[in-house]
């Protein structure tokens, strides 16, 4: 009941993305909503993402002995308002991807899933765990470019794969001060454009310690206009959450051997409904097997109604 070659050489391909999530996550909103939930990246629990910074104009040189104008110190103090209102208003949405380069797909390339684990976006143990539920819950594979396509109306999406840097890196990378000397050079939206240009880079930095999530992140800034309609415990909100339209982009679904049977039954169901493969995680002790759902699921009625006749 394992599934075919063919699933996974269809799979491994740039536009494939990854996205883990609790089963019930997945069942109650992504999949029976068609929507992927904008989150503020200010609230990630990794210090580097969400600490604000403590930011101040720099002065050297001539730069410090001279009196700053009103106009200057107004430019100044805009600037830096101006990047702390992007890292403030920055929602993202975070993906995993394969890793690409390698012959596997080829058709020509004799290849077997068993020894080429670790391509996948969807075999990543530790976001498995830390993601997925301690290990019981869901990845879901999209397509990236129809993500993409048809929500670049709707969104300004600042999207890119996600660079990983060492402590020094993110020191020298990550915006800083507002140098009043580069200010001066330059004038003010000359500076704004650059430190646009930089914030946004910013945004998709990570320390190196992470590098083996090979993660995509899709986001944007934060405009009430662009909300969702919600009701929350009976209440209605009209500027509390931004959310991708996913229809239409799920291209297959991974569940943990671990989730429930009612949520295994759930997702059976998501993948009929939208013709996509459901894959479950039979973890083992030394590894796992990828089974296929949906004909385990026909095998074992089968088996039993051979039961019943005996």
């Amino acid at each position: 009941m394992e599934i075919g070659i063919k699933f996974f050489k269809t799979i491994y391909d740039e536009d494939i993305i990854y996205h883990y999530t609790k089963a019930s996550t997945a069942i109650d909103y992504i999949l029976n909503n068609n929507e992927l939930l904008f989150r503020q990246a200010r609230k990630s629990n990794d210090p580097i993402e969400s600490k604000k910074a403590d930011r101040r104009i720099s002065y050297s040189g001539a730069e410090v002995d001279r009196v700053t104008t009103k106009q200057q110190f107004q430019d100044e103090n805009e600037l830096n308002s101006f990047v702390e209102n992007m890292e403030e208003r920055f929602h993202q949405i975070c993906f995993c991807q394969n890793r690409m380069g390698e012959d596997f797909a080829s058709e020509n390339y004799i290849s077997t899933f068993a020894g080429n684990e670790e391509l996948f976006g969807f075999t990543k143990l530790r976001m498995w765990d830390q993601y997925a539920d301690n290990f019981s819950g869901v990845c879901i594979a999209f397509s990236k470019q129809k993500i993409l396509s048809q929500n670049s109306e709707k969104f300004e999406l600042i999207e890119s794969d996600v660079t990983y840097l060492s402590f020094q890196d993110l020191l020298m990378k990550k915006p800083g001060d507002i140098q009043a000397n580069h200010l001066a050079k330059i004038g003010k939206e000359k500076y704004k454009e650059q430190l646009e240009k930089s914030v946004k880079e910013s945004f998709f930095y990570k320390h190196v310690d992470y590098a083996g999530e090979t993660e995509y992140r899709i986001g944007t800034l934060y405009d009430k206009e662009k909300c969702s309609f919600e009701i929350i415990r009976g209440e209605y909100f009209f500027d509390k959450s931004m959310k991708l339209d996913i229809t239409g982009c799920v291209k297959a679904i991974f569940v943990s051997s671990f989730a429930n049977d009612r949520q295994k039954n759930d997702l059976l169901e998501f993948a009929k409904k939208y013709d996509v493969e459901i894959v479950e995680m039979d973890w083992q002790y030394n590894s796992f097997i990828p089974m296929d759902f949906k004909d385990l699921t026909e095998f074992m009625k089968d088996f039993q109604k051979d039961i019943e006749r005996i």
